[in-house]
């Protein structure tokens, strides 16, 4: 059985998540939206100077801000999910910002555009108050937006995450469901070959050839994770045809598969527990023997498969191992809710069990 996944090591830290290159980047749109009222203001009320000292000061602001937001991060390296280190950079950025582009748009208008504004015209306290004011709003939106972004894709992650490790447990599971080959049957199967091979040396030859032919093909099972129906049942076929060399005439069996189901996909090693649990309680106690019989049609999208047979009926089932337990665990595994294990009785005698198996998975 494979290990439980460490959630907790699996789960990436926030701060790995966001980062400053993240706060920065959603600024663009918003100089971007800002720009263009600032065009639509000036064409409307053809106050073209206004709207050039506007469009200058917000360009300054914010290209202030994202360099203070990434040099300050560079510089101290803060951990993006700590509230405080948080607030300090980003107040320290919005209230840099509005400092140093008050400088930097006077000397950009005063150099390039001839324009002077007066410090006592009471403009750049104006302009201070409300590139803070509105600055904080800006990046406490983006930021918000930034955070949760960022943990919607750590959810993501995690859901990654766990889904590889809740698939590599299902499976390692399956891996040992399959591999749960019963040793009885192959030492019974031994020890009558080696009994028939000195008083029936053709029916021991026809043994070893069928039980040949079904380790190679059940061995091989356990290392795939899908097969085909027909393919299954031609490793019935030869275990049957194995039990029935032993049983002699206590033991009939009848296939019977469409073949336009043959090629369907089918798990592995499902159909026989089934199987052995029809001979060996089912068929072997009774006295006389009895018949199996198998079959499989569709209905819709199912897929169903039965194994029938005419032996002692339910009150051989206490005994009959983890075959059963197995198929059923298997069957939750693979298909989950879509998929059904039933066990009922078969008229006149006997015990049927039915696979109904979704065939589109």
């Amino acid at each position: 059985m494979a290990d439980k996944p460490n959630i907790e090591q699996s789960t990436p830290r926030f701060k790995d998540q966001l980062n400053a290159r993240q706060i920065v980047l959603p600024y663009r749109y918003i100089i971007i939206t800002f720009i263009l009222i600032i065009v639509i203001h000036g064409l409307i009320y053809n106050s073209k100077l206004a709207s050039l000292i506007n469009l200058i000061m917000l360009l300054c602001y914010g290209a202030a801000v994202c360099i203070l937001i990434i040099s300050l991060s560079w510089l101290f390296k803060p951990e993006w999910d700590n509230r405080f280190s948080t607030f300090l950079i980003l107040t320290s950025s919005v209230i840099g910002g509005a400092i140093i582009h008050l400088e930097i748009g006077f000397f950009i208008l005063r150099r390039f555009f001839s324009i002077k504004i007066p410090a006592q015209s009471g403009f750049p306290f104006q302009a201070f108050l409300f590139t803070v004011v509105l600055g904080g709003i800006v990046t406490y939106f983006i930021y918000s937006n930034a955070q949760l972004k960022a943990v919607r894709k750590a959810i993501e992650k995690e859901k990654v995450n766990r889904l590889a490790s809740e698939k590599a447990v299902i499976e390692s599971n399956l891996r040992l469901l399959q591999a749960q080959i019963e040793p009885q049957f192959l030492f019974n199967t031994l020890s009558n070959i080696m009994g028939l091979i000195d008083t029936e040396p053709a029916k021991g030859k026809s043994m070893l050839i069928d039980l040949t032919r079904y380790l190679r093909t059940s061995l091989s099972r356990t290392l795939s994770e899908t097969t085909t129906l027909g393919q299954e049942m031609d490793m019935i076929t030869d275990y049957l045809n194995i039990q029935k060399i032993r049983m002699g005439e206590r033991l009939n069996f009848i296939i019977k598969v469409p073949d336009a189901l043959l090629g369907l996909s089918f798990p592995p090693m499902l159909l026989q527990p089934l199987v052995e649990n029809a001979v060996r309680h089912g068929l072997e106690p009774k006295i006389e023997g009895g018949e199996i019989l198998i079959t499989a049609s569709q209905d819709n999208h199912l897929l169903k498969v039965a194994v029938a047979d005419t032996g002692m009926g339910f009150s051989s089932l206490n005994s009959s191992g983890v075959g059963l337990a197995n198929v059923r665990e298997r069957m939750g595994l693979l298909f989950g809710e879509k998929g059904r294990f039933i066990i009922e009785e078969n008229h006149p005698c006997g015990v049927k069990a039915v696979i109904e198996a979704p065939i589109n998975d």
